[in-house]
């Protein structure tokens, strides 16, 4: 039993890290598949406090030629986890990871071709360029290079070349590359819809690099708006507009601005090694625990001329043999366990991954020798100190500074027991609270159906009319930003507009009639949107409550704002509606004006089709949608999801994280639990004559409970104190993720704490009880 419990607890410690560690290796490896791509950074831009990944379409081409550093520049759109149409060799499916491009792309990510030469690839106005798997998707084995092929259902272009996909993780996911149909025509300083970056020779300085490129920006676009400073005084009095750099290898994990999963890696990996600590001090708990058994052998065998080395290095080889034990069963939890970790979080770690074998070998020779150490360093030298005549005379008492020692290992793990409740419970506390908090919209029996531009714009009316004669459709809308859409199908950015003869950045947002019905989303003040020439025209908005704090006004129906450089074009605000919460809860509810239509100086587009649902029979009426859009868009199968489950995707990493810190907590728990248990064990042994006696002078059963409970007691509340400061700074860090966060309470901290004390009690318990009730006799014999 005592090694059963070693190796176990042992191993669900090193599995629950050598997961973590390959998650750690894998977030860590991105855009590192080639040596070149340490020259290439993203060039974004800050527009006041507002960051702008996609930066003016002309700036690749404008730094390429002018900043003297610059090896080449590319600019390129990006669909990432947007699905497109491809149609190919009488196959039509849809696929993510297009990325539109410059005939530069390749210059600057150096993709490898497989058929297709990478210099003349993207030359054509209409390349198209393939990934192995892509490629055999729509044309099998056979060469895709020359052969036409249909994107978006309306953009044919001509397969150049194959090429092979990264092989590492990125944070661009290219699976197709085009030639931009619209390159020319969209060099624009005033087109902010593409993504730069920029490859420059190596050994330039990042700050330098900065320096360089933002002082040629000032000059040729700033420096005329601000009197013709100077750039040194623009920068001097903290400038409103910049350019920044990102290397790629850094963007994933730790870009300038924005968020970043290294938080949740790092608190991962973290709780991972408290966790494999826990493991360790509970190995050493036991093994001081059995040494009572072992104490006559250590005698015997020193009477032998057995010296303290060899004793200890004997005690350190069996803790490496458990510790081995430990990592071969660890390895074969991982190995089941990492199919569903995989699909939990989108991942395809690997035990045996090519690229990083040699260093995850390394790694875990260092972990096995590191838990080795930690776990027998204690033991060993303690099982060999033991005095010969004492042990012989069945004398197993150690002196104060041992106990002081073992009590120390005891905290550790009880420190890390208390840390892992308190999270669990602030991490269960937030989940709720961001499950409950109001949306501002209702996404219920809402589905969210993909569709053309040309469908969402100049044929919607006709789509409308179609899906509303469907039995159970309640009302059909469309809008540029649906809640719950991530990557390309969300866009993040501001836009500028004049109030009063001032400027402020706010969120537009076009939709249509019937956009709040769909959405349910309440008004505040004044009216929605109705039929009127006005506001069918882009001459009225309706404002959320945050764009009304934004203009300062309680009562803002009337008002009239204007677009930014559309002076001419005056947009009376007829309604506030309330908040919708639209990029989920990291962060603040932008203020947002909604215009139907682009008939004001602005166009935009995106986003997709609203239907709302009477949810009396959805599967009736998701069929009848279907087999209606396959004449509204035909040669397109129909691709949606509801509303409501795209929202709550948004914090499915969070929910992951929750769940992985709840199994943590009871591991960490379970693991705390069996060391107790077996240093109870050891120290009523070591102390059942001494129990005897005090029952023998007439102490009580209370009595003689509460003398052995009270040293466990006092470590559990030492721990507590310790671990509370250190639980409160861990868990404020992590709710700074949220701009929409419960508060920290006492109670939290409280609870852990009567938790933790009432598991001590109830198993130191059940030992002493067992000593306390055994007669006397059966100890004091040999007296």
């Amino acid at each position: 039993m005592f090694s059963v419990i070693n190796i176990a607890g042992l191993a669900v410690g090193l599995a629950g890290f050598m997961i973590t560690l390959l998650y750690l290796n894998y977030e860590l490896s991105y855009d590192r598949w080639d040596k070149s791509l340490d020259q290439v950074y993203r060039v974004s831009l800050k527009l006041d406090e507002e960051i702008l990944e996609q930066a003016p379409a002309a700036l690749s081409s404008f730094l390429r030629q002018n900043y003297s550093g610059a090896v080449t520049a590319t600019s390129l759109q990006a669909a990432g986890d947007f699905e497109i149409l491809l149609s190919a060799n009488e196959k039509t499916i849809y696929q993510t990871g297009m990325v539109m491009a410059d005939s530069l792309f390749l210059k600057v990510f150096p993709y490898k071709m497989i058929k297709g030469n990478a210099n003349l690839a993207l030359n054509s106005p209409n390349a198209v360029l393939l990934s192995e798997e892509v490629s055999r998707k729509l044309f099998g084995d056979d060469d895709p290079v020359g052969k036409p092929i249909r994107m978006y259902n309306a953009i044919d272009g001509v397969v150049t070349g194959v090429f092979q996909e990264s092989n590492g993780p990125s944070h661009l996911t290219v699976k197709l590359i085009a030639r931009d149909l619209n390159e020319k025509m969209n060099l624009s300083w005033n087109n902010y819809s593409y993504q730069n970056y920029l490859k420059v020779q190596s050994g330039i300085k990042e700050t330098e690099m900065e320096d360089a490129i933002n002082l040629l920006f000032y000059n040729e676009r700033i420096k005329s708006e601000e009197q013709n400073k100077s750039y040194r005084q623009y920068k001097a009095e903290g400038p409103k507009t910049s350019l920044f750099v990102d290397a790629v290898s850094k963007i994933h994990n730790f870009p300038k601005h924005g968020s970043s999963n290294i938080r949740t890696i790092s608190i991962l990996m973290i709780l991972a090694i408290l966790l494999l600590i826990a493991g360790a001090v509970n190995f050493s708990n036991l093994s001081v625990a059995q040494s009572v058994t072992r104490a006559k052998e250590v005698g015997v065998r020193k009477v032998l001329g057995t010296d303290k080395t060899k004793l200890v290095i004997q005690f350190m080889s069996e803790a490496f043999v458990y510790c081995l034990l430990s990592m071969i069963l660890a390895l074969a939890v991982v190995m089941l366990l990492l199919p569903y970790f995989n699909k939990s979080f989108g991942l395809e770690l690997s035990l045996w991954d090519h690229a990083h074998r040699g260093s995850l070998i390394l790694q875990m020779a260092t972990c096995l020798a590191a838990v080795t150490i930690l776990s027998g360093i204690y033991p060993s030298f303690f099982l060999a100190r033991f005095n010969i005549l004492r042990v012989l005379k069945s004398d197993y008492s150690v002196g104060g500074g041992r106990n002081l020692f073992r009590n120390a290992l005891m905290l550790l793990q009880f420190v890390v027991s208390a840390f892992f409740i308190m999270a669990s419970v602030t991490m269960n506390r937030q989940m709720n609270f961001i499950r409950s908090v109001d949306k501002g919209f209702s996404g219920e029996q809402v589905m969210r159906i993909e569709a053309r531009q040309k469908s969402r714009e100049d044929g919607f009316d006709l789509i409308r009319t179609r899906l509303l004669a469907i039995p159970g459709v309640v009302s059909v809308a469309k809008t540029t930003k649906v809640p719950g859409d991530r990557g390309l199908s969300m866009d993040t950015s501001t836009n500028r507009f004049r109030h009063n003869g001032a400027e402020l950045r706010m969120a537009s947002e076009k939709v249509s009639t019937d956009y709040f019905k769909t959405m349910s989303i309440g008004l505040q003040q004044g009216r929605l949107f109705n039929e009127s020439f006005s506001d069918q025209n882009t001459r009225s908005a309706v404002i959320n409550a945050a764009a009304a704090r934004r203009l300062g006004k309680e009562n803002p129906v009337g008002k009239t704002i204007y677009f930014s450089g559309c002076d001419t074009v005056p947009i009376t605000i007829v309604g506030v509606v309330n908040d919708v919460n639209v990029l989920g809860f990291e962060m603040n509810v932008q203020p947002v004006v909604y215009t139907i239509a682009n008939k004001a100086c602005m166009y935009q587009s995106g986003g997709a089709l609203l239907v709302k649902l009477n949810g009396k029979d959805m599967r009736e009426q998701i069929a009848g949608i279907e087999k209606e859009w396959k004449s509204i868009e035909p040669g397109a199968p129909i691709r949606y999801s509801f509303v409501d489950d795209n929202f709550q995707n948004h914090f499915s990493s969070y929910t992951r994280l929750q769940q992985v810190i709840n199994f943590f907590t009871l591991v960490a728990v379970l693991i705390s639990v069996m060391g107790l248990l077996a240093l109870t064990a050891y120290i009523v042994r070591r102390r059942q004559k001494e129990i005897s006696i005090r029952k023998v002078l007439g102490a009580g059963s209370v009595q003689l409970v509460t003398l052995l409970i009270k040293e466990f007691l006092v470590v559990v509340l030492v721990a507590v104190l310790i671990t509370v400061p250190v639980a409160i700074w861990a868990m404020n860090e992590w709710l700074q993720s949220f701009s929409y966060r419960v508060q920290l309470s006492w109670w939290v901290f409280g609870a852990a704490a009567f938790f933790l004390l009432l598991i001590t009690l109830f198993t130191v318990s059940i030992q002493t009880l067992k000593s306390v009730l055994m007669t006397p006799v059966k100890n004091l014999r040999s007296e």
